[in-house]
């Protein structure tokens, strides 16, 4: 047996479009799509104690403010003129408004409060060696989600980019990022802190990268 045999598996499969086959063991991901804009607590901390087989992976991507407050400006520009020209009746009012306040609350952040933008990715692997348990675990994780103001999608046809995604490869491709790509202001960042004991030891290691 060589180095090569020991690191790489005998059978891979990802012609599934519901989840990635390794060695008898199966994958499926989800994708975390949309969130709470504002977190009193840590986002992902009904995870810690879940004795699933699971893997998360968090992409953070820091934006450059002066780029970004220059946007936002002449999107309030044209959307507050699509305001005064949209009739009351109009269903896409209601949309075209919060997304107007949105636009001024994180501007206001950026200029008066000093926060920074970020682009947050955030990616659930679970894994099981029977397909019946790998579908009890996704619905408990979704449910999970769900209760924690977390919205999911799984990774359908996207599968071996998302178990990329949360191997230590820090892989985080295009073709997949675009459908999770979220932002966050600096103040709620730290919310997705995965830790939550002062002190961080595990007996099998972590692997941490800044």
């Amino acid at each position: 047996m060589t180095q090569k045999d020991i690191l790489a598996p005998a059978y891979i499969n990802t012609m599934n479009p519901n989840y990635v086959e390794i060695e008898n063991t199966y994958y499926s991901g989800l994708l975390v799509v949309n969130y709470f804009h504002e977190y009193n607590d840590i986002i992902l901390k009904p995870f810690m104690d879940i004795p699933d087989n699971i893997n998360i992976s968090i992409f953070y991507e820091k934006q450059d403010k002066y780029k970004v407050i220059r946007d936002l400006t002449y999107h309030i520009g044209n959307v507050g003129a699509e305001l005064r020209d949209i009739k009351e009746n109009n269903q896409e009012i209601d949309v075209a408004a919060f997304t107007y306040q949105d636009a001024k609350y994180i501007r206001k952040e950026l200029q008066i409060n000093n926060e920074d933008l970020y682009f947050l990715y955030i990616y659930i692997e679970i894994f099981n060696e029977n397909k019946k348990e790998l579908e009890i675990q996704l619905n408990k994780i979704e449910g999970i989600c769900n209760g924690t103001g977390l919205a999911t999608r799984r990774a359908t046809f996207r599968q071996e980019q998302a178990f990329l995604c949360t191997m230590p490869f820090f892989q985080n491709p295009e073709t997949i990022k675009h459908a999770v790509k979220r932002n966050v202001l600096s103040s709620s960042l730290v919310s997705t802190y995965p830790f939550i004991s002062s002190t961080i030891f595990d007996e099998d290691g972590i692997f941490y990268r800044n």
